[in-house]
């Protein structure tokens, strides 16, 4: 039998498994899955839309029948990085239709839900049961996946930044279409299995982010408490001031203590580049000294007025002395705070993703945004460097001078979860319908990130541009990664190159 009769039968029998609606094969269709926000040669031969763990696990066993490989997304919003376009050709197993809350927990604050829930989704429903809990939110799109982003190992902004240890009770189908569920449930049905990420035995949740050993059907996460007392802080850094105020910012987030604070950092050209989206592109800062600052804002979350005290104390302490203008909002002072700091109590919005628009000419669309459709240019760079200032200074220095290099603003932004590091998020936006552009741009990735990586700074995450770092890696650790995946997918059948390839010669 040959490939395209294999490909013929495979889509019949899928039609059998999950509905003849819900296996696509238009060629319209299937170029807009093809499609992301920098250029891409990937193929995708059909998308499959099951609806339940059943579905997913009858889809893979078909792909298996045949040797075709599949390729899991949730909500396909991953712009910058890859959007839905697999790392090689594939079907798309899209599982836009999993899309329930399946049960959340008041008294503890855990929500239970599936890969195609977004974050507005979940804002809606804790608000609509008026919890006393949220689930911290992206800057990227709304309508994201929740289990989507934890795979990938996003970031999130507000406190448990620590996005693993309150990501358990993972229910996946592997590559062979078992269905197993990791966490207590691995002894039976407890009460448990939503409290705890570490029963006796291997941790098995990890291997399933970032990987690609399973898919993903259900999940439970740790909601955040609603803080009795909130505190929202900004800050201005001043010329040449960044390594110093770094070093600072880490003291006071190792003295807040992790699960009180989040901090965000960006400089000016980030926010010219959300400037320019607002008003169409050409849109100018007052200078260049302007775009060349960096800013800072964060949230301090209390249960307790005498908390939030000493919390504001501790900000003044680490503050006063090295930002150039700074401001802690109170609720006492500001009436609607919290409708200001909507983004730190888990209200998604798209700000950030309007960004993307800012090198197209033209307005940006008020509703439907969709960077892939309207041919916006943006590749993500997001290595992790050590919470020290030098070490910061000299990043960001090697960033600004490859990224203008090629002509390109340093759009750059941090994010503080923890005491140990900075996540740094490095866009380069330009306009797709520019000849030549998608290739310049992906060049200056390239040389960017050969370059941190030789200073030693590396990816905390990667998209399907970047996914060499991954599969032309050699050492133990790689060869015991591969070993893994030889051993539960011999055939290779789920999602090929996604940070692991089969061999090392692959």
């Amino acid at each position: 039998m040959n490939r395209q009769s294999d490909i013929a039968l495979a889509l019949r029998q899928w039609e059998e498994a999950i509905g003849y609606d819900y296996v696509v094969s238009d060629s319209a269709d299937l170029a807009e899955g093809e499609t992301a926000t920098f250029g891409t040669l990937q193929r995708i031969l059909a998308i499959i839309r099951p609806c339940s763990v059943e579905e997913v696990a009858a889809c893979v066993k078909i792909a298996g029948r045949h040797n075709i490989a599949v390729y899991p997304v949730s909500r396909g919003r991953n712009w910058g990085l890859g959007s839905r376009v697999p790392v090689s050709t594939a079907v798309l197993l899209d599982l836009v239709r999993l899309d329930r809350v399946i049960a959340c927990d008041e008294r503890f604050g855990h929500v239970t839900l599936e890969p195609g829930v977004t974050f507005a989704q979940v804002h809606a429903y804790l608000t609509e049961h008026n919890s006393k809990w949220f689930l911290p939110v992206i800057g990227g799109p709304a309508d994201a996946s929740v289990i989507g982003n934890c795979v990938e190992r996003g970031d999130r902004i507000g406190p448990q930044s620590q996005l693993l240890s309150g990501f358990c009770s993972l229910q996946v189908v592997l590559p062979c279409g078992d269905v197993v569920q990791t966490g207590f449930e691995r002894f039976g049905e407890t009460p448990l299995a939503s409290l705890s990420s570490m029963p006796a035995g291997p941790y098995l949740d990890g291997l399933f982010t970032q990987s690609n050993f399973g898919i993903v059907t259900r999940a439970t996460l740790w909601l955040a408490r609603h803080p009795e007392c909130l505190q929202l802080v900004s800050a201005s850094i001043p010329d040449g001031g960044l390594a110093v105020f770094i070093d600072s910012l880490q003291g006071l987030v190792e003295d807040l203590g992790n699960g009180f604070s989040t901090f965000t950092l960006w400089n000016g050209y980030k926010l010219k580049a959300r400037q320019a989206s607002s008003v169409g592109a050409g849109t100018t800062m007052e200078s260049d000294h302007a775009s060349a600052a960096w800013f800072c804002q964060g949230a301090l979350y209390a249960p307790s007025a005498l908390m939030a005290a000493a919390q504001l104390d501790l900000a003044v302490q680490a503050l006063e002395a090295v930002a150039l203008e700074w401001k802690v909002f109170e609720e006492a002072s500001v009436p609607d705070l919290r409708h200001l700091a909507s983004l730190f109590l888990g209200v998604p919005n798209n700000d950030n993703v309007r960004s993307l628009y800012s090198q197209k000419r033209g307005p940006v669309p008020v509703g439907d945004l969709n960077p892939d459709r309207d041919r916006c240019g943006a590749i993500w760079l997001c290595p992790e460097v050590p919470f020290d200032g030098a070490t910061v200074a000299n990043v960001i220095a090697t960033s600004e001078t490859v990224l203008r290099d090629f002509g390109y603003d340093p759009v750059i932004g941090m994010s503080a979860g923890t005491s140990r590091t900075l996540r740094v998020f490095i866009s380069i936006f330009y306009d797709r319908e520019i000849s030549g552009e998608d290739d310049r741009a992906m060049h200056c990735h390239n040389q960017l990130a050969a370059t941190l990586s030789a200073a030693g700074i590396f990816s905390f995450r990667l998209g399907i541009h970047s996914m060499d770092v991954a599969n032309q890696a050699t050492g133990p650790c790689w060869d015991l990664i591969r070993q893994i995946k030889n051993s539960i997918d011999p055939d290779g059948i789920l999602a090929p190159g996604r940070y692991c390839s089969m061999t090392p010669s692959d």
